[in-house]
C-alpha cells in the first residue's frame, strides 16, 4: 500500500522545485505587490504578526480573569508566557494554516497550540489549558485580533500621511503664486499656481487621514460567545459568584470592559458578529486614504512627461530604469500608487460584499471572505501612503516649464477673462461698417478668437489674437490695459488666498502629534 502524500509533497510537486521548504514555497514575498512590499504595514499585517495578536488576546483574557479570581496567577502567567513575541518562532505557521482547514479558521489550531505551550511553561499548574479561552468563541478572538492589528497598521499609515501633509504644506505655501496652467477634460483651461494643485493634494490626504483616525478611533473589542448572547461566559460568572471567587458587582460586561481597556480598545454595547459596521468603516476609511494617494499619482504621472515637464519624482540611483530603453527614467513611485488606486475599489467592494451577506447570528463564508479582502486595504494603504510621502518629499518642480507651458495657448487662455471684461466694449463700439462682422460683442470676440487659431494652424494667413483684437478695441482701452487682461498670470483668481485657507484648516493634521 502507498502512502499518502503530504501537503509538502503536494507543493513540492506543483511548484517543479522540491528542494524548497514548506515555508519557502508558501510564504508571499510581495513579488507581485512592489506597493506594499518591504513596508512597514506589510510587517505588522504579516500572518506571524496576526497570530501573535491571536495568542496575546487570549493571554490578556486569561490576565483578566486572574484578576478577578476567576482562574489563578500562575495560569495567566504561564498564558503570557505562551504568548510572548520570543516565543513565536515556535509557532508552525504553514501547519497552523492547513490544520485551520479542518474548522474554517487558524484559531483553532493556533488554541491548541498555545494550551500546549501553556502547560509546559507551568508544568508543575494544573488547569492551565482550560484557563484559556473561556467563555469565548473563535470569532471573539480573531476579531478582537483583526482590530489590534488594524490599530497598529493604521498608526503607521496616519504617521505617512502626517509626513506627507507636512510636506505638501510647505510645498504649497512655497508655491502659492507660482504660476501654472489648469486642465480641464484633459485640455488647458485657466491660469492658476502651482501651489493651489498642491494644496488641493494636501487637503484630499488630510481628509482622508481624518476619516481614518474617525473609523479606528472607536475600534471595538468583540465578544459575543458562540451565537452572540454571552452564554458560556455568563454561566462562568455565575458559577465564579457561586463558589464565592467573584465579587457580586463584577459581571461579564466588566470582564469584557477590563479586556477592553487592556488590549486598547473599545467595549461595545454588544456584539458585532454579524453587523459587521466597524469593519465596512474602516474599510473605506483606507480605500479613501488610496483614493487621495491615486490622485496625486495620476498627477505626477502626467506631469513627468517629457512633453510636459513640469513634474518630476524623485532622484534615486537605480531607480525607474528601463531594461531596453537606457534613456527612460521611469516615474515608478507614481506608477506603483496608481496601480493601488485602480485595486482598491475592488477589494473595498469585497468587504461591503461580506458584509452584506452576513446572515443570521454567526456568518457561514461571509466573515471568512473579509478577512483577506480587509488585510490588502490595509497593505495598500500603507503601501500608498509611504510611497507618497517619498514622492512629494523629493518631488522635482520646474516652474520654467509651467511658465512655459501656460504660455503655449497664449492670450487665449483668458479668454473668460476677456468676454467678460471686453465684449461689452466691442459691443458698444459695434462692427465697422461694410466688415460683414458679427453685431454683438460675444460673437464679435468669438470670431476674433476663430480667426486667431485659424492662422495659428496655418488655415489661412492673419494677425495673432492681440493684434486683431487691438484693432477692435476702442482707443479707450490702453496698450498697457489690453497687456495686462492679455497676461495669464494676472488671472489666476483666489488662487492664493485659497492656498492661505487650504493651509490654516489643514495644517494641523500634519502637527498633531500622540506625544
Amino acid at each position: 500500500m502507498s502512502t499518502p502524500a503530504s501537503p509538502s509533497d503536494h507543493q513540492a510537486a506543483a511548484s517543479g522545485s522540491p528542494g524548497l521548504s514548506g515555508l519557502a514555497l508558501e510564504a508571499d514575498a510581495g513579488l507581485l505587490d512592489p506597493l506594499s512590499s518591504g513596508t512597514t504595514a506589510v510587517v505588522q499585517s504579516s500572518d506571524a504578526n496576526y497570530l501573535l495578536h491571536l495568542l496575546q488576546v487570549e493571554a490578556a483574557w486569561t490576565a483578566v480573569l486572574a484578576e478577578h479570581g476567576m482562574v489563578t496567577d500562575a495560569q495567566a502567567e504561564a498564558a503570557a508566557e505562551a504568548a510572548d513575541p520570543r516565543h513565536l518562532v515556535d509557532y508552525d505557521l504553514i501547519g497552523l494554516a492547513h490544520a485551520g482547514q479542518n474548522g474554517g479558521n487558524v484559531l483553532i489550531p493556533a488554541l491548541k497550540a498555545m494550551r500546549t505551550r501553556a502547560a509546559q511553561a507551568a508544568p508543575a499548574e494544573p488547569g492551565v489549558s482550560s484557563a484559556l479561552h473561556v467563555g469565548a468563541t473563535s470569532q471573539d478572538i480573531m476579531d478582537t485580533a483583526m482590530m489590534r492589528m488594524a490599530a497598529q497598521v493604521t498608526g503607521t499609515i496616519l504617521a505617512d500621511l502626517r509626513a506627507a501633509v507636512g510636506t505638501l504644506v510647505d510645498l504649497a505655501t512655497e508655491h502659492r503664486a507660482t504660476p501654472m496652467v489648469a486642465r480641464s477634460l484633459a485640455q488647458h483651461s485657466l491660469p492658476s499656481t502651482f501651489g493651489l494643485r498642491a494644496a488641493g493634494w494636501m487637503s484630499g490626504l488630510a481628509q482622508a487621514g481624518r476619516r481614518l483616525e474617525d473609523a479606528t478611533a472607536e475600534l471595538p473589542i468583540q465578544w459575543g460567545g458562540a451565537a452572540g448572547t454571552m452564554a458560556a461566559l455568563s454561566g462562568r460568572v455565575a458559577k465564579a459568584r457561586a463558589a464565592g471567587t467573584l465579587d457580586a458587582g463584577t459581571d461579564a460586561f466588566t470582564l469584557v470592559e477590563d479586556l477592553a481597556q487592556r488590549l486598547g480598545l473599545q467595549a461595545p454595547a454588544g456584539p458585532w458578529q454579524t453587523n459587521r459596521m466597524p469593519i465596512t468603516g474602516l474599510a473605506a476609511a483606507l480605500a479613501d486614504v488610496v483614493a487621495a494617494c491615486g490622485k496625486i499619482a495620476n498627477d505626477v504621472l502626467i506631469s513627468a512627461r517629457i512633453e510636459n515637464g513640469e513634474l518630476g519624482e524623485p532622484l534615486v540611483a537605480g531607480r525607474g530604469g528601463s531594461s531596453a530603453m537606457p534613456h527612460k527614467q521611469n516615474p515608478v513611485l507614481s506608477v506603483m500608487i496608481h496601480a493601488g488606486a485602480l485595486g482598491a475599489p475592488g477589494t473595498l467592494a469585497q468587504v461591503l460584499t461580506a458584509a452584506g451577506a452576513a446572515n443570521e447570528e454567526r456568518p457561514d463564508g461571509a466573515w471568512h471572505a473579509e478577512w483577506p479582502a480587509l488585510r490588502q486595504l490595509m497593505r495598500t494603504a500603507g503601501g500608498a501612503a509611504a510611497r507618497t510621502a517619498e514622492l512629494v518629499s523629493g518631488l522635482r518642480v520646474n516652474t520654467d516649464r509651467m511658465a512655459e507651458n501656460l504660455n503655449r495657448v497664449g492670450p487665449l487662455l483668458v479668454s473668460e477673462r476677456l468676454m467678460a471684461e471686453l465684449a461689452p466694449l466691442l459691443e458698444e463700439s459695434g462692427p465697422e461698417p461694410g466688415s460683414g462682422q458679427a453685431g454683438s460683442g460675444k460673437e464679435r470676440l468669438q470670431e476674433i478668437v476663430d480667426r486667431s487659431l485659424d492662422a495659428q494652424h496655418g488655415q489661412h494667413q492673419g494677425s495673432d489674437f492681440r493684434t486683431l483684437l487691438r484693432a477692435a478695441l476702442p482707443d479707450t482701452v490702453s496698450d498697457a490695459e489690453l497687456d495686462g487682461l492679455l497676461d495669464p498670470a494676472n488671472y489666476t483668481g483666489e488662487a492664493t488666498t485659497l492656498v492661505d485657507r487650504l493651509v490654516a484648516e489643514y495644517r494641523n493634521f500634519a502637527e498633531w502629534s500622540t506625544t
